[in-house]
């Protein structure tokens, strides 16, 4: 199968170009600058970024299927017209090559932001309403993507939209935040942690499902890709029992609130992205806690595995990759207590 992938050296896209290889597909690839995910990958590359039509008409001329995951994902970084450019623009970009090339389908990546958040005690599912204004941008870049997909169904696409939570697994070359947030935390450069938790699903099942939904699944639909919610502490106890580190120390909101000016300030001074923005704070702060992702299994084959599991596979991988060297980790904190509260 001759299969077109944008975004192929983010976390999700190399990590789909990997297994769609071992699959036997052809795969070309959209690349950016970002390369070193794909070396020994076997891809036909072709360089750009989904601005450019040309680049995008010839990555998928040709190709029987079609995955969009290329994206900004933003928490407070980027400006309004970057995101809104490439997140919406650039997905009508690929929309327009699709039907022009007449693709047998398109596997959109969109994200759980692209739904209206409501309380974190309220069950979201597939059938809610989609972000507004209100929003955050890079919610409402994803939402307003959406509305072209559907549009684009009426006008004869076959194509399925996915909605991940936050994304972790191996193969996090850039890394990702999260895998910022793994590295911190077993190096011990996050001194403290803030009460809350998020929804998080691993890279490999999500992959997984999207490669079903090739021949799965219902054109025009979406399916909420997710595992489990977990605290920020439960991770970092995971993630610290296995470099033998103590906890970091959980602090008041309202003091995560206070010191955000300061964090940002020293992230700009020091060159670092910031964990902490007032958009990440408010999404651990509030993020819904009950995320029903069995449309997805009964539809797409959708077999999420445990979050435990995937942090600490993501640890290892960071370890491998020499991000992180845990055997030093351990000759020197070797005398820490694992902490929890």
């Amino acid at each position: 199968m001759k299969i077109s992938i944008t975004g192929a050296s983010g976390h999700i896209g190399n990590n789909l170009c990997r297994e769609l290889i071992n699959q036997k597909h052809r795969v070309k690839a959209l690349v950016h600058t970002f390369d070193k995910s794909l070396k020994g990958v076997d891809v036909e590359r072709v360089n750009g970024n989904i601005l450019d039509k040309k680049a995008v008409n010839t990555v998928i001329e040709g190709a029987d299927y079609v995955f969009h995951t290329a994206a900004i994902i933003s928490i407070g970084v980027n400006s309004k017209d970057k995101i809104f450019q490439t997140n919406i623009e650039g997905t009508r970009n690929v929309i327009e090559a699709c039907l022009f090339h007449k693709v047998k389908r398109l596997v959109h990546f969109s994200s759980i932001h692209a739904l209206k958040s409501g309380p974190s005690d309220k069950l979201l599912d597939e059938s809610g309403p989609l972000a507004g204004i209100e929003a955050f941008y890079y919610s409402q870049s994803k939402a307003n993507a959406e509305i072209l997909l559907l549009d684009a169904c009426n006008r004869g696409l076959n194509t399925i939209i996915l909605n991940p939570s936050s994304v972790v697994g191996p193969y996090d070359f850039v890394p990702s935040l999260a895998g910022q947030m793994i590295i911190k935390i077993a190096t011990g450069k996050l001194p403290f942690l803030i009460k809350g938790g998020y929804h998080w699903v691993d890279v490999r099942d999500v992959v997984s499902a999207a490669i079903n939904a090739m021949g799965m699944g219902q054109s025009g639909e979406r399916y909420l890709l997710t595992s489990q919610w977990i605290s920020l502490l439960d991770i970092a106890a995971i993630i610290c029992n296995e470099v033998n580190r103590k906890t970091p120390a959980i602090i008041p909101d309202f003091l995560a609130w206070t010191g955000l000016p300061f964090i940002q300030l020293f992230s700009k001074l020091s060159g670092n992205k910031a964990l902490y923005t007032k958009e990440s704070l408010n999404i651990v702060s509030t993020s819904p806690k009950l995320v029903n992702h069995q449309k997805a299994v009964k539809e797409l084959g959708f077999n999420p595995r445990p979050v435990e599991q995937t942090f600490v596979d993501s640890l290892h991988w960071f370890q491998t990759e020499g991000n992180i060297n845990i055997r030093k980790l351990l000759k020197t904190t070797h005398n820490d207590q694992l902490y929890n509260e």
